[in-house]
């Protein structure tokens, strides 16, 4: 009597899977020295490639963008300066990069791929609530520290220029040296008419108080002029110096280094078994 077959369990792919992830496990508990050579050789020949990265220049220049006021200096205007990116537009436009690199004796693609700007926020206006940004920073990227530094204070000069955010200051400011002088002349001209013997007092105490008006003019001027001066008009905050930086990042090419070291480190433990019995007979022969 044929004895009963005993029912097919059939294929459980779980339990294989169980099954080789164990066994992955082992053999990379086993040969944890393979991981950790594989780091440590994976970080050393990071590092050493990162001593060979190409070094660059930087450059950093700041410019003050002036607040502009009303011509009696009674409220701020908004235009062109109180709007950071016009700094950033003026930087990058090819006119600016030529007029630089004709003054730094270079070509413009020997930095125009490195500037770069920055808004430095410094408080809000108590009106509007809006921000306010009197300071960017420009700052240049070049292989050579001579050509970053002299093109990133260039663009700085270039940018507060009366060609750029420079004219609202600079025609306010020649408008007010003019008054002034016209006031000076008047004074003079009424203090030599004082100085006239034979004159009536009436006649004199007119020409006081013309001249007395002239000077209160002239003072609110010289005010004025302080005020786009010193407030108004942009300028170049600090220059800039050059120094030299890492194209590439160190730290970021070690730890890229010991993953990549460590990856190897676990596939040569894996395979362990495998390759190394094939490659001993032919070091035998």
């Amino acid at each position: 009597m044929t004895a009963p077959v005993p029912p097919s369990r059939g294929f459980d792919p779980e339990a294989e899977q169980e099954v080789d992830f164990a066994k992955y496990v082992r053999l990379l508990a086993v040969r944890w020295w393979l991981l950790a050579a594989g780091v440590v050789v994976g970080a050393v020949i990071g590092y050493l490639v990162s001593l060979g990265g190409s070094q660059i220049y930087a450059a950093t220049a700041t410019i003050y963008l002036g607040q502009p006021y009303t011509p009696t200096g009674g409220g701020l205007v908004q235009n062109i300066q109180t709007n950071p990116s016009a700094v950033a537009t003026a930087v990058q436009s090819q006119a600016v990069q030529n007029t630089v690199a004709n003054r730094c004796k270079t070509k413009a693609s020997a930095f125009e791929h490195g500037i770069s700007t920055q808004a430095i926020a410094t408080g809000a206006s108590a009106k509007t609530g809006s921000q306010v940004n009197p300071l960017v920073k420009i700052t240049v990227q070049a292989k050579k520290g001579k050509v970053a530094a002299c093109a990133a204070n260039a663009l700085a000069e270039e940018v507060v220029s009366a060609k750029h955010l420079g004219a609202y200051a600079a025609q306010k400011i020649a408008n007010l040296n003019a008054q002034i002088a016209l006031d000076n002349a008047q004074i003079k001209s009424v203090q030599t008419a004082i100085s006239n013997v034979g004159l009536s007092d009436t006649i004199k105490l007119i020409l006081q108080t013309t001249l007395r008006s002239d000077q209160i003019d002239k003072t609110t001027n010289a005010q004025l002029l302080l005020l786009a001066k010193g407030v108004e008009s942009p300028r170049v905050y600090t220059h800039a110096a050059s120094h030299k930086i890492t194209a590439r990042s160190r730290r970021n090419t070690v730890v890229i280094a010991a993953l990549i070291g460590l990856i190897l480190g676990a596939l040569t433990a894996l395979l362990w078994d495998t390759v190394v019995p094939r490659l001993a007979p032919r070091n035998g022969d």
